[in-house]
């Protein structure tokens, strides 16, 4: 009869490296455990951030009692941004933040990750309203948001041209009606001059689909104001001009005349070196603006002897109003013109000038740059 092998009993060493191995397992459970349970509480955190509203109540906005009774009073509450152009993510979340919106810069940046957007914030004129979520206004940032329609007005736009840019949204009820003239128009905003043109801030305005003409209008009339008093405090001592409105007649110039880069305060230093010698601007533009639809495309010498309140050869005074709506660096260009001496300036064609100080100088430059281009002979 065969035997029966007997087993032999667990050792302690074994039994003991069992039960340590399941409070191994165990622990590892519950660090698991505890790691999702985090990851889930983070993650609903960073939910309920992207979809909090990051403005409660609208601050309240001073207006005089003028402005009340115009349209300077249609003021939707909110808080209303301006971003300038070539601003990075992080610097569009700290002008935010800074204006009084209830965000954290990181969050902010996070959030735009996450929805994929943070390389396409756009600047551009904005209103944070009540109630508005982070998420909502980041897509609204990058032109995502459905329920808002962009208004562009580019610098050197004539109010006209404005208007009728407003007039093409069909996503803007166009409410100014009989308030089109220049008159009638420059007082319903409340501006104490004949003609508004020259007071409408140009940039991208994003607003609400169905939004009224007026309030937009009205917006940017007041950061025109609010960016024109910035300058005008800031200006240059020497400055020839006697009101904000003569130094904002003279940047609308400027705009019409360059927009290249570093050319700005140069050409502003020639209208102000003409003004203190009583010398007339003779600049095309102004005579362009006076001679209204009779302008066909090209300026003839017989445009430029045509007298009119805009005609700044035959004249020696500014134009009694702007002829652009001009942008901030113009603006801040006629406020601090550069140091020189220059009276004069020439296309190069390139989009540059040239700029000389005597009249050989320029006579010299037209040769190089008009006559030489059109096959005239000096």
């Amino acid at each position: 009869m065969a035997s029966l092998k007997r087993h032999a009993p667990f050792s302690n060493r074994s039994i003991r490296s069992a039960r340590q191995g399941a409070g191994l397992l165990r622990l590892i459970w519950l660090v698991v455990a505890l790691l999702a349970l985090v990851s889930a509480t983070l993650l609903g955190w960073f939910l309920f951030e992207a979809n909090r509203p990051i403005l409660k109540a609208a601050p309240t906005i001073a207006l005089s009692e003028a402005e009340k009774k115009t349209l300077l009073g249609r003021v939707e509450p909110g808080i209303e941004l301006v971003l300038p152009y070539g601003t990075s993510a992080r610097g569009v979340a700290a002008l935010i933040r800074d204006a009084g919106v209830d965000i954290h810069e990181g969050m902010f940046l996070l959030h735009a990750r996450w929805l994929g957007v943070h390389r396409q914030l756009k600047a551009g004129v904005y209103l944070v309203e009540p109630g508005v979520t982070k998420k909502q206004f980041i897509l609204r940032l990058a032109g995502k948001d459905p329920t808002h329609t962009e208004l562009r007005v580019l610098e050197g736009w004539t109010i006209d041209q404005t208007l009728q840019a407003i007039k093409k949204n069909s996503d803007i009820q166009f409410d100014l009606a009989g308030d089109e003239s220049g008159r009638a128009l420059a007082g319903a905003l409340g501006l104490k001059v004949n003609n508004p043109e020259g007071w409408l801030y140009p940039d991208v305005y994003v607003v609400k689909k169905g939004s009224q003409a007026s309030t937009v209008v009205s917006r940017a009339v007041r950061f025109q104001r609010q960016f024109l008093a910035e300058a005008w405090q800031a200006r240059s001592p020497d400055l020839p001009y006697q009101s904000i409105y003569e130094a904002l007649i003279v940047a609308s110039i400027i705009e019409k005349e360059t927009q290249y880069p570093g050319d700005r305060e140069r050409v502003a230093a020639v209208f102000a070196n003409r003004i203190k010698r009583g010398m007339p601007l003779q600049a095309d533009p102004t005579v362009i603006y006076g001679l209204g639809r009779e302008f066909a495309g090209d300026i003839t010498k017989k445009h430029l002897r045509k007298d009119t309140p805009y005609n700044t050869y035959t004249r020696k005074t500014l134009p009694p109003t702007p002829i652009s709506n001009p942008g901030l660096q113009a603006i801040r260009a006629a406020m601090n013109p550069a140091p020189t001496q220059a009276l004069f300036f020439v296309a190069r064609g390139d989009g540059s000038s040239e700029f000389s100080e005597t009249l050989a100088q320029h006579n010299s430059a037209v040769n190089r740059f008009i006559r030489k281009l059109s096959g005239d002979k000096p």
